[in-house]
């Protein structure tokens, strides 16, 4: 990865950070404690999907000042997915970003509070952005719900809980890693270029591309938790039981994300050479076990 790109992903999430600890704010001391909740499972990550938005909305010459709320209302969103991901009748994770899951440090009835609260004010990000037209923030409103209700993470998450159990097929697998992890992927993209004013074509190459690359991050993901790389990870590991490797087996689970890795790539061809960026990135995301 360029030395360019290493730095751009260091100032993106001072940039992050800064929006979300300004979001973050509380003047209502009854609450203290449930915002305590929400800015635990905020603070820490790489902000990945915040980066992706801003990568593509730099693609179709937007200013960062301009996708920064919008990036941030991402990660918020993100942040409530660990959340409830991590709680016991979820996958009962104790660890998450390399320390103690919300619910182990504020009980499981703040972490969903707080889960809720971080959602609503993802939206409400973007809904008081003075920054974007009313048109563009409907429209981004709009992917983001998407992203987390019955297209998006609820589906995914529903699936998983109902069938971890059981033998599952391929299918059903890349249907949860679709609903779970690529669907957000696709949201930070689509409104990185929904800001750009970008072409239908143009959104629909980043969708696929989004889908494509959070397909071969998961799978990362499952690799990484087979080989029990905890530090890498930054939770618990072995401990996904839904998990393509174990489906697949580990070289087929490499080769599975190097094809959905240069389909993503393959995707975003008709971005021409402005898409370069976007590459090195996808480079980055899959190199964790290269």
């Amino acid at each position: 990865m360029t030395e360019k790109i290493n730095s751009f992903l260091h100032d993106v999430k001072r940039l992050t950070d800064v929006e979300i600890e300004q979001a973050l704010v509380n003047s209502e001391p009854l609450i203290d404690g449930l915002y305590k909740s929400a800015i635990y499972s905020t603070t820490g990550g790489k902000r990945l999907r915040a980066v992706f938005t801003i990568l593509v909305g730099n693609i179709f010459k937007v200013e960062q000042e301009i996708l920064l709320k919008t990036a941030a209302a991402v990660e918020l969103i993100h942040a409530a997915s660990l959340i409830m991901d991590d709680l016991p009748y979820m996958d009962d994770s104790q660890l998450r970003r390399g320390k103690p899951s919300n619910h182990v440090v504020f009980g499981q009835d703040v972490a969903l509070c707080a889960s809720i609260a971080l959602l609503s004010k993802a939206i409400e990000l973007v809904l008081n952005d003075d920054a974007l037209k009313q048109d563009i923030k409907t429209k981004i409103v709009q992917v983001l719900a998407d992203s987390y209700g019955f297209k998006g993470l609820a589906a995914g998450q529903f699936v998983d809980l109902k069938l971890k159990r059981k033998n599952v097929s391929f299918d059903v697998i890349e249907y949860i890693n679709d609903k779970k992890t690529a669907a957000l992927f696709s949201a930070a993209g689509k409104a990185g270029a929904i800001i750009g004013n970008a072409s239908i074509k143009q959104i629909n190459a980043i969708d696929q591309y989004s889908k494509y690359m959070g397909l071969a991050f998961q799978i990362v993901d499952d690799i990484l938790d087979v080989e029990g790389n905890k530090d890498i990870v930054g939770k618990d590991v072995a401990h996904d039981k839904m998990n393509f490797v174990r489906l697949v087996g580990l070289e087929n689970a490499r080769n599975k994300a190097k094809e959905y890795t240069d389909l993503a790539v393959k995707s975003l061809e008709i971005l021409g050479p402005d898409a370069e960026v976007l590459k090195e990135f996808t480079s980055f995301l899959v190199k964790r076990v290269s």
